[in-house]
């Protein structure tokens, strides 16, 4: 008999559930108690048995819309001979049911044999696992109810950071909310420290799950005490003190991340946006968003002098503030390394309507710079011990701005540089004229950071590596359209029918 074995002189039956179904179950697997240690009547339960879980399969694909396969149920017969049937076509599916009656000389839809089964055999059921429910299933219901009440970019913080809780959670085996409890948002936690250097930013990722877990109680569909309650890293009283609390890199850190681990530097940074981005930062003081929105032509010459053109031209791009639009040129340290090289190259291949770095990929949460972002923070890690959740890849920036302040230089021009608001800088606002690009650059070219530029030459094995890259990008995107096309087309599918 397929798929039974004997404990004890009594027979069990053991059913592995299909892989596609894994995700919405918590068992990968059911073992059974026939109840009943004669072979014959194990055999006869045994089939009665796997009719209702392959019903159980039925039913849980149509619930969860997971494709249909043919499902084949093989069974041997008494003298050895085995016959296949497809349960996916009705006549095959009665034709088994009525073996089942033959071989037990009573016709199956006999009282007594269906009445000894169910007493005999409990059998999976859909509401007794289907009923728990999934975090995903609670996300969809959060999702649709917040995106009335939040504002599109509250939307595009929160929701990523409650997916990547739900996928930490799928990694470790759990699907179902009634499966998380404080010790698992204490891990999660963990996780996100690891990965995050401010303490406020950790507290935002808590937050965010602890409001998604309020939203799962209110709808009863989580029966504990809110497993995020009470995990904040900064007391209330203390967030004055965290905010802009990143700090400037000192002297010796930037010859250790610049200087001294060269080579290491070369090997971690093995794309153009990864090994021009931090050279560009402390620079220029750019934002690291601002850096990786760049366009061909955001790239220019004007008056003779090479300019970054920040801006929000563009559905794709963003500015922090009205301030942060502006234009910054390119200091000759930055024109040392091989960059406008590289700007060349790709506007060779793509044109002006390209990205600088075009293999880049929008998200929701971190627009172009996730990578950059995360890279840095890796790489840091590895050489900076001291205060290293108050470095990162902003506080490049936050040398520029130390060094303005050395250098004495006016707030105002500090403010132009670093794309600060003017609101409240009244001797500006009503006397002050635009500073000019040959001034900026000046000041730019007067910090010295202990750093030949001119070592930093990027260089591709080919121009097919940049090209592949691209044609990645195109692929992905492709993908995500052809799925997104067939969840619209199955539930234009599903209203017809």
């Amino acid at each position: 008999m397929r798929n039974t074995y004997q404990r004890n002189g009594t027979f069990y039956l053991r059913l592995l559930v299909p892989k596609a179904l894994l995700p919405y179950v918590s068992k990968a697997k059911i073992v059974q108690s026939l109840h009943t240690k004669d072979r014959r009547q194990a055999y006869l339960r045994s089939m009665e048995a796997s009719l209702a879980f392959e019903r159980w399969v039925w039913e849980m694909k149509n619930k969860f819309n997971i494709g249909t396969d043919n499902r084949e149920l093989i069974v041997t017969l008494p003298n050895g001979a085995k016959a296949e049937f497809d349960l996916e076509k009705v006549v095959e599916k009665d034709a088994y049911e009525s073996l089942i009656g033959t071989l037990s000389g009573v016709p199956q839809t006999s009282p007594t044999i269906v009445q000894e089964v169910k007493q005999t055999t409990p059998l999976p059921s859909v509401p007794s696992w289907a009923t728990r429910a999934r975090l995903i299933d609670i996300f969809e219901s959060y999702k649709v109810a917040k995106s009335k009440t939040f504002s599109q970019a509250t939307q595009d913080g929160y929701f990523p950071r409650v997916q990547k809780f739900i996928d930490f959670c799928r990694s470790k085996g759990m699907v179902f909310a009634d499966e998380i409890r404080k010790t698992h948002a204490s891990d999660y936690r963990e996780e996100v420290i690891k990965l995050q250097d401010s303490p406020l930013t950790v507290d935002n990722y808590t937050k965010t799950l602890k409001g998604f877990f309020d939203f799962a109680i209110s709808v009863g569909k989580y029966g504990f005490e809110n497993p995020f309650s009470n995990m904040h890293l900064v007391k209330k009283s203390e967030r004055d003190k965290h905010t802009d609390s990143y700090l400037p890199y000192t002297k010796g850190e930037i010859k250790r991340l610049f200087v001294d681990n060269f080579e290491a530097y070369c090997d971690r940074f093995k794309k153009p946006d990864l090994f021009f981005a931090p050279l560009i930062s402390l620079t220029t003081g750019m934002r690291v968003d601002e850096i990786a929105q760049l366009y061909i032509s955001d790239v220019y010459q004007e008056d003779g002098i090479w300019v970054f053109d920040i801006n929000d031209n563009g559905e794709d791009k963003e500015v922090k503030t009205s301030s942060s639009i502006r234009q910054m040129p390119l200091p000759s340290t930055l024109l040392q390394t091989n960059f406008l090289e590289y700007y060349e190259l790709v506007q060779k291949l793509f044109g002006e309507n390209s990205l600088l770095f075009p293999y880049l990929t929008k998200t929701a949460s971190n627009g172009y710079a996730k990578n950059i972002s995360y890279n840095w923070t890796q790489y840091k890690q590895q050489l900076i011990t001291v205060d290293e959740s108050q470095k990162v890849f902003h506080s490049l920036r936050k040398n520029v701005g130390a060094a303005m302040v050395d250098l004495l230089i006016d707030i105002a021009l500090r403010k132009r540089v670093l794309g600060h608001s003017m609101d409240g800088d009244i001797t500006h606002t009503v006397y002050g004229a635009e500073f000019s690009l040959p001034n900026i650059r000046i000041l730019l070219e007067k910090m010295d950071w202990g750093i030949d530029f001119s070592k930093f030459q990027f260089k591709f094995k080919n121009e097919g590596v940049l090209l592949g890259w691209v044609n990645s990008k195109v692929i992905k995107a492709r993908k995500k359209a052809i799925k997104a096309d067939a969840v619209v087309k199955k539930k234009i599918a599903k209203k017809k029918d």
